[in-house]
């Protein structure tokens, strides 16, 4: 929209420079003048309120007052234009008789054929804009481009101040006419999507950018719009296909060859959770069964102290049998407290098993979702190296490349601290060292990157890094 806002304003600033330059004593008089055809005109009416010719030159005068460049001026009569446009209106009337239009009315339409109305209302719509008073700019530039539907200027003006009004609906159909009388300008196709987007019209917005693509093959700013919408909207293959397409026009793209490297990260995260949901669901049924276990021991341990309650019962003394008696009840009472407890369990875990659905599909969509992990796993750094054949300090690449190995060695720890003493002792060592190999694939990257650029976020990291590796004098280097 900087762009829209800056050709108003520019030509807002050319009348007032063109109004300064002009000699004062005549921009007095012509003050004047135009004051006293307004007095003179309005009086006209007043003695002859059925002739079409006073009410033409009343249209007149107050097309001028709305017309003239100082803004302290016209704004003596602020609804200057549309007075005029109803005196135009009432001429016509008065001389049209059975559908036939005299010279008087075809002269008063000619006001607005010629544009004079429509010149009024930019100008006064202008005038509104140097104030920041944009509800009533776009009062005059709509009516204006009322009046010239095919007049794209009006039609992107209207626009620009309905969306600084924060008025979408009037500037999308502003916008769309504009385009639709073959206007082109870069910042309406700009404004215009980013409408789409807001209503969440995704389709709109990517034809339209598309179209701005088609008119301005080589605008980046287009390209990167269109990139950036693509990852708002969640379309992250058509974002993956554009960048190649990007890459396969001009092969040293290293921004582009990081961007398709994050994008295939952003798909592997999305993988994940998906595999995450998948997994959490069973971890519900197996949480239930375990639940149920523990609930059925609890009421079997009740069971069994009722069980030797009773056996005391046989044997016990006449004064002991009450308070026997007594601890049965409540025990009784308790199984079948825990009872309901356990029914309720158990219709938690039908309700969990309910949500897993069929185990063996799960399985499978599980092996495919890894799969596919591993598959993207797999391309990932390569785009982060081509980006680094091309520009070998370039901080992002280095960065990514450091981190996609470091989230690695974090997956891996994952899976140790997992672990139960008795899995540990076998497989603990291993895979200790799989850790230490990844933080070491990492080190090296993150360390230019930091040569690079000293970001405080990565020294953090890179401190990790040494702790986990145990570089102590790395480590106390880098806190000097």
């Amino acid at each position: 929209m900087k762009k829209l806002v800056l050709t108003l304003f520019t030509v807002a600033m050319a009348m007032g420079s063109t109004f300064a330059q002009a000699d004062k004593a005549l921009v007095e008089a012509q003050k004047k003048s135009i004051l006293e055809s307004v007095k003179k005109s309005d009086e006209e009416v007043k003695k002859a309120p059925t002739k079409a010719k006073s009410w033409l030159n009343r249209a007149l005068a107050y097309v001028d007052v709305a017309s003239f460049p100082d803004s302290t001026f016209a704004l003596t009569d602020a609804d200057a234009a549309f007075k005029a446009i109803e005196y135009i209106n009432e001429a016509v009337k008065l001389d049209t008789k059975d559908g036939k239009k005299g010279s008087v009315a075809k002269e008063a339409e000619k006001l607005i054929e010629d544009k004079k109305i429509y010149s009024a209302l930019m100008n006064m719509g202008v005038i509104k804009y140097q104030g920041k008073d944009y509800k009533n700019s776009l009062k005059y530039m709509s009516k204006a481009s009322e009046l010239t539907p095919k007049d794209t200027t009006s039609a992107m003006y209207t626009g620009v101040v309905a969306q600084l009004s924060q008025n979408d609906d009037v500037a999308q159909t502003a916008y769309e006419r504009y385009m639709g009388i073959g206007g082109k300008d870069v910042a309406i196709i700009y404004g215009l999507s980013q409408i789409y987007k807001n209503k969440k019209q995704e389709d709109k917005a990517l034809a339209l950018l598309d179209q701005g693509i088609g008119l301005y093959p080589g605008s980046k700013d287009l390209k990167n719009e269109k990139f950036n919408m693509l990852i708002s909207f969640n379309r992250i293959d058509q974002a993956i296909d554009q960048l190649k397409k990007t890459i396969a026009a001009d092969p040293k793209d290293a921004m582009s060859l990081l961007n398709i490297g994050l994008l295939y990260e952003n798909k592997i995260n999305g993988l994940n959770e998906d595999a995450r949901k998948i997994s959490e669901k069973t971890v519900k049924v197996d949480e239930a069964k375990r639940r149920i276990a523990a609930q059925k021991e609890q009421v079997t341990a009740f069971v069994e102290e009722i069980t030797r309650n009773k056996a005391k019962l046989k044997t016990a003394q006449p004064k002991q049998k009450a308070a026997i008696t007594a601890q049965i009840s409540q025990l009784d009472g308790t199984v079948k407290e825990q009872n309901g407890k356990l029914e309720e369990l158990k219709g938690e875990l039908a309700k969990a098993e309910a949500e897993v659905g069929d185990v063996a599909q799960n399985a499978a969509k599980l092996a495919d979702l890894t799969a596919k992990v591993d598959a993207l796993k797999s391309e990932v750094p390569g785009f982060y190296t081509k980006a680094l054949a091309i520009d070998a300090n370039y901080y992002d690449a280095l960065y990514q490349m450091g981190a996609f190995r470091y989230n690695e060695a974090a997956e891996i720890k994952k899976k140790v601290n997992a672990m139960d003493m008795e899995a540990y002792k076998k497989d603990g060592k291993a895979v200790e060292a799989q850790i230490s190999a990844k933080y070491n694939e990492a080190l090296p990257f993150f360390e230019k990157a930091y040569s690079t650029k000293k970001d405080e976020d990565l020294k953090e990291i890179l401190k990790q890094v040494y702790r986990e590796l145990k570089m102590e004098s790395k480590l106390a280097e880098l806190d000097k």
